[in-house]
């Protein structure tokens, strides 16, 4: 684990991030809508008119200029692809020739198509073949291999009490709805989304074959199983207390548990020994599963798991099938009104499969080493800046924030690409025959992360892949991770003033840093242990500040009668909060005994700061999607990732000159945790 306990002022001491020449832009004022006030909607302020100009694309559900750039970033993997599919004397094995095959077989629809069902009928043949719940359980097993995922899912998850060491973690899935309150609310959008999803599964299996009633009634055997384990799920706000779904379980328990599941036949399927150290995320849910087992007909086990075949594969078959698949999970729940070129589904199959492969060459050719570099100090600077602030909380006593401080210390960053990339020479992946390479890659995934299971835990390993436009903070790693895919405009410029850098990529990892501070983080210590470093008063005063966050949140609407949970969106709002707070900090740092930098096209240097902010979070997003982020995403819009924030801070306020009573200025509501 890195160690990062450097002082602040040797941080800032090192050279500028960028040299503030006048060659360096500041933001995009096109982007503006002048005709809105900053301080009553600074969203609409920031980036309403690029939103005006660039409409959400028929195949999106969300835009903005960030999401254009992972776009933009899938033109680029489009082009490795390419390249490598025209390599046809690359070896057996070799990176150029593993990706270069995948592309072309997964582009060739023609061949797809002209194949039919034929690919997928061993194994639903497999599903009839079955005698009994016994045999049926054998079938599960080899689901499981591929990444059919019902009714539980096993992986490898660290040890929250020991995160040095893998365990084999047990979790609730087997739904295709988005979440539990989909089958189990009464309001009209839900019933509707259950009658639109039931359309769905009746249709993916006529494609396969079955007639209107026998499709009609499947849908509703599937909706009804479904529904019990729904009933026994925890909620979504539930699940984000990591105290929830640790339970630690022995092989005996496992098996007392749900009896009527052959664990000892599983486990020696996994490869596994029986006492492996294991925990069981929802107890309740597993003995719902084997309540199934004991009283749901075999007739409808069968019916249940050939419709989630027929879901998980359903973009390695001929086209009707994607058209469904699209039909019901982009365009009703989603809101797109079109699907994605092929070559653009071809190349995000290839990212979430054989993402490092793809990744490498993708880092090889438009991922400068210098951007590297200006990261790690950025990085540097903000973990710098968290210090300072934990070091100045009044509301902290010393004991705790010498924890808090040791917590600092050990953050672990990664930035831009693996420094040891998975080796995939061992899939067999042929021009030919798509299904069966989307079948061999995902069962180097399953294998890749079962092999973890039961053995130390393997630091350099990463959970995006490089390409991918977005970060994260792992609380039992305590690591800081942004791939080289979010290295680009508009979160990260080569040629922008510092205040535009530090406002956009400088939120963001001041957000991910702040997660280790957040309403699950600050459940972590140190050494990603669950385990609690609070003393009693000071742990109640975090809580009573995130609480002025929830309250905040809950009175953000999407549509009349439909709002933010404010305890689903806690962590990613305390995240914004802190990263703005921290980045602007760190900022402002950073001029220190420097000469002032000019106003650019007549803002400030702060207000530069903000607007970055503020562009590079203007997403627009469908309605339909906002629904379904609603319910069971733990972000919150873009608008409010903007506003929410950014109301509480009063060098906002300062620095746009806004009035007490501005819309933009909570005043004696200000929420502030870090």
């Amino acid at each position: 684990m890195q160690t990062l306990r450097m002082l602040l002022l040797v941080l800032l001491s090192s050279p500028l991030l960028f040299s503030q020449s006048s060659s360096l832009h500041g933001i995009d004022v096109s982007d503006l809508d002048r005709k809105a006030d900053p301080c009553t909607d600074f969203y609409q302020f920031a980036n309403g008119t690029w939103r005006a100009n660039n409409p959400i694309p028929a195949s999106m559900t969300r835009w903005s200029k960030r999401w254009a750039a992972g776009e933009t970033s899938k033109d680029k993997l489009k082009l490795v692809a390419e390249e490598a599919a025209k390599n046809q004397s690359a070896p057996k094995g070799s990176t150029d020739r593993i990706i270069g095959d995948y592309y072309g077989a997964c582009t060739n629809v023609a061949q797809i198509d002209a194949r039919g069902l034929k690919p997928l009928q061993p194994w639903l043949d497999d599903i009839d073949n079955a005698r009994d719940i016994a045999s049926l359980q054998k079938v599960i097993f080899r689901l499981h291999d591929v990444a059919v995922t019902v009714p539980f899912v096993m992986y490898g998850g660290q040890d929250p009490h020991n995160p040095t060491q893998v365990l084999a973690d047990i979790a609730a899935s087997g739904l295709g709805l988005p979440e539990r309150d989909y089958y189990l609310k009464p309001e009209p959008r839900f019933a509707e989304a259950r009658d639109k999803y039931k359309e769905h599964v009746a249709n993916m299996l006529k494609l396969a074959g079955w007639d209107q009633a026998a499709a009609t009634a499947g849908a509703q055997t599937v909706f009804a199983m479904e529904t019990k384990l729904a009933e026994a799920s925890l909620d979504q706000v539930t699940l984000r207390d990591p105290s929830a779904t640790d339970h630690n379980t022995t092989f005996a328990q496992l098996q007392a548990m749900a009896p009527h599941f052959d664990w000892v036949e599983y486990f020696q399927h996994k490869q596994l020994p029986q006492d492996v150290d294991m925990n069981v995320d929802q107890p309740k849910f597993m003995q719902e599963v084997d309540r199934q087992m004991q009283q749901t007909p075999l007739a409808d086990w069968k019916v249940y798991l050939k419709g989630h075949l027929l879901d998980a594969a359903a973009q390695a078959l001929p086209t009707p099938f994607v058209d469904e698949s699209f039909a019901f999970y982009g365009k009703y729940l989603g809101g797109a009104t079109e699907n994605k070129p092929r070559w653009k589904q071809c190349v995000e199959s290839a990212d979430q499969l054989l993402g490092e492969a793809l990744g490498k060459k993708y880092v090889e050719k438009y991922f400068p080493p210098e951007a590297k570099a200006r990261m790690q100090d950025m990085v540097k600077n903000l973990l710098a800046a968290m210090k300072d602030d934990i070091s100045t909380r009044p509301w902290m006593s010393d004991e705790t924030k010498q924890r808090a401080l040791a917590k600092i210390a050990t953050f672990h960053p990664k930035i831009g690409y693996p420094d040891k990339w998975k080796d995939y020479s061992k899939v067999d992946i042929r021009r030919d025959d798509f299904f069966e390479d989307t079948v061999a890659a995902t069962k180097f995934v399953v294998e890749d992360d079962r092999q973890t299971i039961g053995k130390p835990v393997d630091r350099e390993r990463w959970g995006m892949t490089p390409p991918t436009s977005d970060a994260y903070y792992n609380p039992l790693l305590n690591e800081i991770v942004f791939p080289a895919g979010i290295l680009q405009p508009p979160a990260f410029y080569l040629d922008a003033v510092d205040a535009v850098n530090y406002g956009a990529i400088g939120v963001v990892i001041g957000h991910e840093i702040s997660h280790g501070f957040d309403d699950q983080g600050a459940q972590f210590d140190e050494q990603g242990r669950l385990k609690n470093w609070w003393t009693e008063a000071d742990l109640k005063k975090f809580q009573e500040r995130g609480a002025c966050v929830v309250d905040q949140f809950d009175h953000y609407f999407i549509e009349p009668g439909v709002h933010h949970n404010g305890k689903l969106v806690l962590g990613e709002s305390i995240g914004d909060l802190g990263g703005a707070k921290i980045a602007f900090m760190a900022y402002q740092k950073s001029l220190e005994g420097k000469p002032r930098p000019p106003d650019i096209d007549g803002f400030t240097p702060e207000q530069q700061f903000f607007i970055a902010w503020g562009q590079f979070r203007g997403d627009e997003i469908r309605i339909e999607q906002q629904r379904v982020m609603i319910q069971a995403d733990p972000h919150p819009m873009a608008k409010y990732r903007v506003n929410g924030p950014l109301s509480n801070l009063p060098e906002f306020q300062k620095a746009f000159s806004c009035k007490a009573d501005s819309a933009m200025v909570r005043g004696e509501k200000s929420c502030e945790v870090w």
